[in-house]
């Protein structure tokens, strides 16, 4: 004989528990932290990164470290939304219920709706910056001349997904955008949860293992998607793992006049929001050099150089492994960036990688311990007038140099000038002729199948 079983779960615990989890969820999920709003202009408040930061903001009443790492205080604020959610159960619990005519079956319907869109906005946003290689792009020349352990561990991992070839970020990014959406409809909710769950479990780990720093937010994100699934879980695993039947969720939700007329504007306003971040993501991208500076570099420079020649301060210095003054080599970007590599260790900026097209654009130096990152600015000179390079450090803006600048031959570079302390220099670059097979592609492309 087959016997029925309803197994939802979130129906055994009393209508206190789901109160005081929804408005705990609720108050995870709006934007408190003060630091979202800092620099908000008016005029770019409808900036791809706003937009962004609002989709996947963190609510913070004791602030999270800005910078990468293992740093947990991000769970404070959820001992504290605990805190705050049952003191306000405890004092207007039975006046919500009663205002709204609310029992077990209606808090559980509106937490998960809250679950549903939160988790949807965050993730199909994250699955678009994934599609396109704009949360983690391909590694830069300077990125190629820096030694594997003089990059931090997070760093290790985008730039080794970056040179993926078999489509795993795309993939990614898909699974994402799909979870998001089937999240949108009820009858897709535990499907679009399951699948969540798998994909914000591996994000999890990867924040932990290797230090990217948001681990606390992709733990939340996980957390709501459990919930989510939880209400079907249980009827899903006994319906396809034990084989028995099982009680079909049966609860209709019934709206008020109001809601019920602006149900399905909101609904098309939400579809519409992730519809036009998606074509601002695209023209972002298409359209700028993004995550790297937009300011085009020194003509026909890009490329690796060695240092031939360096004379600091009249002493010419020979090629040596130890010195930490002479220059080992030197990186042109295609835009207005040059790196030093030195013997000396450089200073890491270590904060977190974030999403900032008009903000300061500083993925090509963070995390990166071998070499020093400079921004730089060429004047043309006139007719009798020398050429100038002034160079200011990115990491360490005290730290700058001015020189002019002779192309004596299309790949050598005469650099003469001095630094901030006053240290005379004259350098002598000549551009390396290398080709990198990461460019050149493979004779037979990879096949996983």
């Amino acid at each position: 004989m087959t016997h029925l079983t309803d197994t939802n779960i979130l129906k055994r615990y009393g209508s206190e528990f789901l109160l005081i989890g929804f408005v705990f969820f609720f108050i995870l999920s709006i934007p408190y932290d003060p630091n979202l709003f800092g620099n908000t202009s008016v005029a770019d408040f409808l900036s791809l990164e706003n937009w962004f930061a609002l989709a996947t903001y963190h609510t913070s009443f004791i602030p999270e470290s800005p910078f990468v790492g293992t740093d947990v205080r991000g769970y404070y604020n959820w001992a504290i939304a605990w805190v705050l959610a049952t003191l306000i159960v405890l004092a207007f619990g039975r006046k919500f219920k009663k205002r709204w005519m609310l029992n077990n079956d209606t808090i559980a319907y509106w937490l998960r709706v809250l679950l549903r869109y939160r988790l949807a906005l965050a993730l199909t946003f994250y699955g678009i910056v994934k599609i396109l290689p704009i949360q983690i792009p391909e590694p830069t020349l300077s990125e190629l001349h820096t030694e594997y352990g003089d990059f931090l561990l997070w760093k290790l991992y985008y730039l080794t997904n970056g040179i993926a070839t078999a489509g795993y970020l795309p993939v990614i990014g898909a699974l994402e955008i799909v979870g998001g959406l089937l999240l949108l409809n009820r009858r897709t909710t535990v499907i679009g949860s399951g699948l969540l769950i798998a994909v914000l479990l591996n994000t999890v780990i990867i924040n932990y293992v290797y230090e990217v720093g948001d681990q606390v937010y992709s733990s939340f994100l996980l957390l709501a998607a459990g919930v989510v699934f939880s209400y079907d879980g249980k009827r899903f695993y006994q319906l396809l793992i034990v084989k028995i039947a099982v009680v079909p969720d049966g609860f209709w939700p019934v709206y008020g006049r109001r809601i019920a007329v602006l149900r399905p504007y909101l609904q098309s306003l939400f579809l519409l929001v992730i519809a036009a971040f998606s074509v601002q993501a695209y023209l972002s991208w298409k359209n700028s050099n993004y995550p790297f500076p937009d300011e085009e570099g020194l003509k026909d420079a890009e490329g690796i150089y060695d240092v031939k020649d360096f004379v600091w301060n009249g002493d010419s210095l020979a090629y040596s492994q130890t010195d930490s003054v002479r220059w080992k080599d030197v990186v042109f970007e295609k835009w207005n960036t040059l790196s030093i590599r030195t013997n000396k260790k450089t200073q890491v900026d270590s904060l977190k990688p974030r999403i900032a097209f008009n903000g300061l654009r500083n993925y090509e130096y963070l995390g990166n311990n071998g070499r020093e990152f400079f921004e730089y600015t060429h004047k043309e000179g006139k007719q009798q007038e020398v050429s100038r390079l002034t160079l200011v450090g990115k990491v360490d803006t005290t730290h700058t140099f001015s020189f002019t600048l002779d192309r004596l031959e299309p790949h050598t570079i005469i650099l003469v000038g001095t630094n901030q302390g006053g240290d005379s220099l004259r350098v002598r670059l000549e551009k390396v002729n290398k080709k990198y097979l990461l460019h050149e592609g493979r004779r037979k492309p990879i096949r996983i199948y």
